[in-house]
């Protein structure tokens, strides 16, 4: 009973699971049928810690999940059920040493799990004990994933005992199986690269980037470190060109880009079988992350993290997890591990930011930008960054210092800044600067001609003021064929067809509208008032409703009930 009491205080989890934990202690116990006098003689069980571990842990709360659970098996330590989920959530929590605890508990009560079995191979890998460490991997299912990982994993362990011909023997029946060619040739690539055997190397690396994948940036950094410890230093280059064309603001590769020209000598990217074992959970988590799979993904990137210690790019990748899951908490703590020495620091810091800014702290997202603005004077990333948490919190004025100062940071203006002469003029529209937001558009609209989103903002807010209004449509007729199926620039055109008295065009473009973007109240709110010039009241009082039900801005709430009651006048 105490367990119920203590969820009750807490709050814990909602009405739905305390009645299910109510349910459970009483049906476990038999008090519903034995009274009130065999109370004292209950065990305290587990149920509501248990349920309560399942509540944070469906709500991304992974910390709270370990802890509840850690107070469940405390009740229960038998329990395989508990047992197998505490092992789960300590290990996505990063609590290697109680995982260690559940797993070789689970392997003495002989409840069989692969995760579980993976882990204890890796325990045995990190104390060198290599033939448990095989023993234990041949105790792991070869089915899906794990059909993979084994014949990769038996290379390295069998390199790290000494039996290289074996090891390669191993690899090359690895890579003559089906599927996951660019998987296993990258893998392959690193193992040949570590064994010394450059040719080998280079032509895995060279075919796994063949094939489009998750993996390629990996590659092309493993790829690009060989080449320059052969002295193919201008290769490299090449290398590196050729993808950042693709990806111009990577921060690791700009890196080595710059480590290159400044002569810094690259460091090996395998130094042991543990950053490889730990290589390929990253690299599979990296694959299951372009696809959204994110838990399965946690738990490899804390697996890799097990295997090697200080692995920043995992850590950065934990963060982006946890921040997508809205574990706030765990994604602070991912990100502020990488060190200001490592390429992605400046990224991870900046992701800190907008997490604070998620957690509803604004004031610290901004003190952590304006720092960020101060290291790194020449990255203006910061700067746009600025400029928009002030955006989407209405602090337009603060907003758009930050633009401009980004604007004022360009050495020369090209047709892909168009976006920031946008979003300040949207800025500045906000502001009540319409001479000023205008300018913005026209030179987002001189740097990209028929940008759609240019051309209905512009061309909208032309409409709304009553300025250029057969141009705006023009420019709006453009928009919608560029964009057939945006509901927002078909209401912009639907609205100025309004404005200039095509009733019957207005009602049939809004109609449209509205069906592409229901939940929109102007939208709505904009058929509605074609329906009433077109004689249709009983509809366009049913949009204004709906409209209404859509929570438009506060002073508009008025406007539309007033048209509810009396009308459009």
């Amino acid at each position: 009973m105490s367990n119920i009491i203590r969820i009750l205080k807490n709050k814990v989890i909602g009405t739905a699971s305390l009645f299910l934990v109510v349910v459970a202690v009483f049906s476990s116990s038999g008090l519903a049928s034995n009274g009130a006098k065999q109370v004292k003689q209950i065990p305290d069980q587990p149920y509501g810690e248990y349920l309560a571990g399942l509540h944070a842990a469906i709500h991304n709360d992974l910390s709270a999940a370990a802890d509840f659970h850690e107070k469940a098996l405390a009740l229960d330590p038998e329990n395989p059920m508990i047992l197998k989920k505490s092992f789960t959530l300590f290990i996505a929590n990063g609590r290697y040493n109680d995982a260690q605890k559940v797993a070789h508990k689970l392997d003495e009560m002989e409840v069989s799990d692969s995760v579980v079995q993976m882990f204890l191979f890796l325990e045995q890998l990190n104390r060198k004990d290599y033939d448990t460490a095989l023993s234990k991997l041949n105790d792991i299912s070869s089915a899906g994933v794990y059909g993979l990982f084994k014949p990769l994993f038996q290379s390295w362990v069998l390199l790290a005992q000494g039996n290289s011909a074996e090891a390669e023997s191993n690899m090359t029946k690895t890579l003559e199986s089906m599927g996951f060619k660019d998987f296993k040739k990258f893998h392959a690539g690193l193992f040949y690269d570590y064994l010394g055997k450059t040719q080998l190397a280079e032509k895995m690396y060279s075919e796994s980037l063949v094939v489009p994948g998750a993996m390629s940036l990996r590659t092309i950094e493993a790829y690009g470190i060989l080449l320059r410890r052969l002295g193919r230093v201008e290769d490299a280059r090449q290398l590196y060109v050729n993808y950042l064309e693709k990806a111009p603001d990577n921060a690791k590769l700009l890196r080595a880009l710059y480590d290159l020209d400044n002569g810094v000598r690259p460091q090996p990217y395998i130094t042991s079988e543990n950053d490889a074992i730990a290589e390929i959970f990253y690299t599979a988590a990296n694959f299951l992350i372009q696809d959204n799979i994110r838990r399965p993904a946690t738990a490899y990137l804390r697996f890799a993290n097990y295997m090697k210690k200080n692995f920043y790019i995992s850590d950065y990748l934990l963060g982006q997890i946890f921040e997508a899951d809205k574990y706030y908490d765990g994604a602070l703590e991912s990100y502020s591990k990488v060190i200001k020495k490592h390429p992605l620091y400046f990224n991870s810091r900046l992701q800190m930011a907008w997490v604070l800014e998620k957690m509803g702290k604004l004031d610290e997202a901004i003190a952590a930008m304006e720092k960020l603005v101060i290291k790194f004077p020449k990255n203006r990333e910061v700067l746009g960054a600025l400029g928009d948490i002030n955006r989407m919190n209405s602090r337009f004025s603060e907003a758009g210092k930050s633009y401009t100062k980004y604007i004022d940071s360009l050495v020369e203006v090209d047709d892909k800044h168009w976006s920031i002469f946008y979003t300040r003029g949207i800025v500045y529209e906000q502001a009540k600067k319409w001479n000023l937001a205008e300018a913005d558009f026209l030179k987002a609209l001189e740097l990209r001609p028929d940008q759609p989103q240019v051309l209905n903002y512009l061309a909208y807010s032309w409409v709304d003021k009553g300025m250029n209004i057969e141009k705006a449509r023009k420019m709006l007729e453009r928009a919608v064929e560029l964009r057939p199926y945006d509901g927002y620039i078909i209401d912009s055109l639907g609205w100025a067809l309004y404005r200039i008295g095509d009733m019957s065009k207005a009602v049939e473009y809004l109609e449209k509208a509205v069906l592409l973007q229901t939940d929109d109240w102007a939208i709505n709110d904009h058929l509605g008032d074609a329906y009433w010039a077109v004689g249709r009241k009983y509809e366009a009082r049913f949009q204004w409703r709906h409209a209404l039900s859509l929570k438009p801005d506060e002073e508009l709430v008025v406007k539309i009930k007033t048209k509810i009651k009396d009308g459009k006048q």
